[in-house]
């Protein structure tokens, strides 16, 4: 159920001809639909009212009198937020997304937390779609502030689109030399076919190299299929060969991942299985992670457990009482002691530090386990 805020906008100079001011309608949500590939559109999950959005992060969607988004933000209260530890950021770039259209074109502009124009995943200042006939997404650019294009901090200048003969999606990526680049750089597929079911989710991707054909690539992975559950949470993913075996690869080396949400869709745990159903650690060692939450759906622990329950890692993270502000970064070992981390480089704890009223931190202090200065040849 879509709850929805309708608003009256007064646009300088765009009122119709009956003097009336343009129709605007917000929606809010808590959480965004998983996306592979930035063909698919910005998507929330979870909706949630205007009352309790402002104890809660979530996401602000703001649509036109034609249905067209134009603008995403990640909010607490009425205030722009950055990433908080959700696990929403995966192909979600800034705080803040603008979005305007012309006839073949949409174009998206970043800004941060302060409401400013910012670049984001790397240099990207601005994101320009091509749009085909009925408005399909065909291709995606990439510029930096000077308009010049540019490749984000996966490598990637520019995404092209086009349909197969099975209704897939082609999706294929290029660099600034115009090569075609892996979908992340730790993903090695190449072109791919993305399968979205009837309600508009990916469930299927296909892997067809460079050279047009199904290929496993270098861990014997060909295939991705993701499940999701009634609320639109991205639930699992199944990896197999291009003939359709189940294999354990792409980089977490297992068959099946597990995602764990809790009733707010707040991702609380991941856990891998290999082909025969058995539970197996992913590649970086890591048997189960588990997250926890704050009042205001920040992500106050992350914890990585070991195969005999053991903790591997435990970080916790602090924030001012209104929760808009992150500040500090603690690692702790098994008897919450603080404790050095190789998420911290070695220190055991990081702090970040804010000039009065400054919402973006000026500066970082790496401690060690005594709270005092680290330095990087410790331990």
């Amino acid at each position: 159920m879509n709850m929805r805020i309708s608003l009256l906008c007064i646009a300088l100079g765009l009122t119709g001809h009956s003097g009336l001011a343009q129709a605007e309608t917000v929606e809010l949500y808590r959480h965004l639909v998983f996306r592979e590939s930035p063909y698919a559109p910005i998507r929330g999950i979870h909706p949630l009212t205007k009352h309790a959005a402002q104890q809660a992060a979530h996401y602000r969607f703001v649509y036109d009198d034609q249905g067209r988004l134009t603008e995403v933000s990640h909010r607490l209260g009425d205030r722009i937020i950055g990433h908080n530890g959700n696990w929403d950021n995966f192909i979600w770039f800034a705080p803040k997304v603008r979005i305007e259209y012309s006839a073949n074109q949409e174009i998206h502009h970043y800004y941060s937390i302060d409401d400013t124009p910012a670049a984001a995943h790397g240099k990207v200042l601005k994101a320009a779609y091509q749009l085909g006939a009925g408005g399909q997404r065909t291709a995606l650019q990439f510029f930096d502030a000077e308009g010049q294009p540019v490749e984000s901090e996966w490598g990637i200048q520019r995404y092209q689109w086009q349909s197969d003969s099975q209704g897939r999606i082609i999706e294929q990526r290029f660099n600034l030399a115009n090569e075609q680049v892996r979908i992340r750089p730790e993903f090695e597929f190449f072109e791919v076919r993305l399968t979205y079911d009837r309600d508009g989710l990916l469930s299927f991707m296909h892997h067809y190299g460079k050279d047009g054909q199904p290929t496993n690539n270098s861990s014997g992975a060909g295939i991705d299929r993701i499940v999701y559950d009634l609320n639109g949470n991205f639930v699992r993913w199944q990896v197999y060969d291009k003939d359709g075996n189940a294999v354990e690869g792409n980089e977490p080396m297992v068959h099946q991942g597990e995602d764990l949400y809790d009733g707010l869709g707040n991702k609380i745990g991941l856990r891998g299985f290999d082909r025969h159903g058995k539970r197996i650690a992913f590649s970086d060692g890591s048997y189960e992670i588990r997250t926890v939450y704050d009042r205001f759906g920040n992500q106050s622990e992350f914890r990585i457990l070991a195969e005999d329950g053991s903790l591997a890692g435990h970080l916790r993270h602090e924030y001012s009482a209104d929760g808009l502000q992150r500040q500090w970064i603690k690692s702790f070992d098994q008897e919450g002691r603080l404790s050095p981390s190789p998420a911290l480089g070695g220190a055991a704890a990081l702090q970040f530090v804010y000039e009065s009223g400054a919402r973006t931190p000026s500066g970082r202090r790496l401690l060690n386990a005594e709270l005092g200065p680290f330095n990087s040849g410790e331990g």
